[in-house]
């Protein structure tokens, strides 16, 4: 049985599944674009896209990518491609503080609550944290609040541009992290890595994203960055590389609790490396991975542990499955309160309102059974509303401008000619996302016969379950972009290869 359920045949399996998934979403791409209104509300609507239009916009992107990976050959040393990787850096900090200042964003929603509660938090008011109280039915924000306490500590109270420095500071490592797993990932190819420098500087909801006071961005790097430290730890095993995997994923997830997919993804692949690999080097990476999380969590709690109403409870996971069934007002799965409501109607009650919870479950369901063509409808407009909106809602999600704008920020927030051009280069971007992407998996569904060469795309497709059953919210599949990314540059670079090879055999 074990010499039949190989490391490899994990790796096709995973293929086989994860290439109708990329097919769906390069398929509705090409005819649809979900997009915020000019008066960036949250909501997405669709427009029609040509298809035979999207298609020419790719070939002409792949044509200007063919030559971009012509100068690519100059870069013959590691010194050559390593200050190239400076310079990347460097330049997406420059641009991440420009529009940091430049765009005049404040926080607002659930971003003030957190500011907020962790300004009362410092003043000895912990009321949010009893039965009925804000923080007490939304414990997942925790991480952040304490993290914002310190910050208003140091700084000031409700002093929150330290934070959004700190998300700017972090944009190089982001992209110095993805840079470092598309060398392992693609064996230093140096193609693979000059188109991934171009895409990440490339990527708007980045740098839009850096004002935000939530955890969507420096979650993900951090993830991306114990990705990194993971696959150096299978290459050359280190004590420091392995604190540092541990430590990253375990502040990842306590800033931001969607982080357990990407642990579950680790898990997956740690364990299948441990079944066919019996090495010390791979139980320690495990036993780094949940000491990191499990460390961060107990510590976290216990230090509201004297504070905490013991009574108080959060509210059950089932009332967001149900209320990302719900279809009101044709916003598939999107936010209605019923979470809140819910289990504010039943006094804080758990068992009472998972009750309530599972009979709308089964309501649902009956629906979905009777009617099965809307069942289809439902999830596919779920779907796209998440996961083909290029902008990833950056506007609409930073829409409270507090102060006079930069010019370049003030004309892309004006809905004109610039946001034109810049939502234009998102959808080519994610055009080339989707269908690079499944140009690699299909390509490559023999040859990656290591599991960690699938990683990151376990990450993407339990997000991508998950949003089918969770809140529908376009910001919320944010992360699952970054880690595509080392993906793309790399499907692009096969597509062009294979080209190039064309070209060969024709001449």
């Amino acid at each position: 049985m074990k010499s039949f359920f190989q490391e490899k045949t994990f790796c096709r399996i995973f293929n086989t599944i994860c290439i109708p998934v990329f097919f769906l979403l390069f398929y509705y791409c090409l005819s649809i674009t979900g997009e915020n209104r000019a008066d960036m509300d949250e909501f997405i609507y669709f427009k029609s896209d040509s298809i035979l239009l999207n298609v020419f916009t790719i070939c002409l992107s792949l044509f200007f990518l063919y030559f971009i990976g012509r100068l690519s050959g100059r870069l013959k040393t590691l010194r050559s491609r390593n200050l190239l990787l400076g310079c990347s850096c460097l330049l997406s900090a420059v641009m991440g503080f420009y529009w940091l200042f430049g765009s005049k964003t404040s926080p607002q929603a659930d971003q003030m609550y957190l500011c907020q509660y962790a300004s009362a938090f410092n003043h000895g008011d912990y009321t949010a944290l009893e039965r009925g109280g804000y923080i007490a039915r939304y414990p997942q924000q925790l991480g952040m609040i304490t993290l914002l306490r310190g910050i208003f500590i140091l700084f000031g109270d409700m002093n929150y541009l330290p934070f959004q420095c700190l998300a700017a500071v972090c944009i190089p490592l982001m992209v110095l992290s993805g840079c470092q797993i598309v060398r392992y990932l693609s064996d230093n190819n140096v193609q693979a890595e000059v188109y991934y420098l171009l895409f990440i500087l490339c990527c708007f909801p980045m740098y839009a994203y850096i004002p935000f006071v939530y955890g969507d961005l420096i979650s993900a790097i951090l993830c991306l960055f114990g990705t990194w430290m993971y696959l150096s730890c299978l290459k050359r095993f280190s004590f420091p590389r392995l604190i540092l995997f541990g430590v990253s994923i375990g502040l990842g997830v306590q800033l931001r609790q969607n982080c357990l997919i990407f642990v579950i993804a680790l898990t997956i692949v740690m364990l299948i490396k441990m079944l066919f690999h019996h090495t010390r080097r791979n139980l320690m990476m495990i036993l780094a991975l949940f000491a990191g999380c499990a460390v961060l969590q107990f510590a976290l709690w216990g230090f509201y542990y004297d504070v905490r109403d013991k009574d108080a409870s959060a509210i059950p996971p089932i009332l967001y499955i149900t209320m990302g069934l719900n279809d009101d007002y044709q916003r598939a799965g999107w936010h209605n309160q019923y979470e809140y409501n819910t289990f504010d109607a039943f006094d804080d009650n758990t068992a009472l309102a998972t009750e309530k919870g599972c009979e709308d479950l089964k309501m649902y369901f009956g629906i979905y059974q009777n009617d099965p063509d809307y069942m289809v409808d439902f999830f596919v407009r779920k779907m796209n509303s998440q996961w083909n909106a290029p902008m990833y809602q950056s506007l609409a999600a930073n829409n409270h401008i507090t102060g006079s704008q930069w010019p370049l920020a003030k004309e892309i927030y004006s809905y004109g000619k610039l946001t034109e051009a810049v939502e234009a280069g998102m959808k080519i971007f994610q055009l080339l996302l989707y269908g690079s992407i499944l140009f690699l998996l299909i390509l490559h569904r023999k040859e990656y016969v290591r599991i960690e060469q699938y990683l990151l795309l376990i990450a993407v497709f339990g997000g991508f379950l998950f949003s089918l059953l969770w809140e529908a919210k376009t910001r919320y599949v944010l992360p699952y972009l970054f880690l595509q990314i080392p993906y793309m540059a790399m499907g692009v670079n096969e597509i062009i290869v294979t080209i190039r090879r064309r070209q060969s055999r024709l001449a």
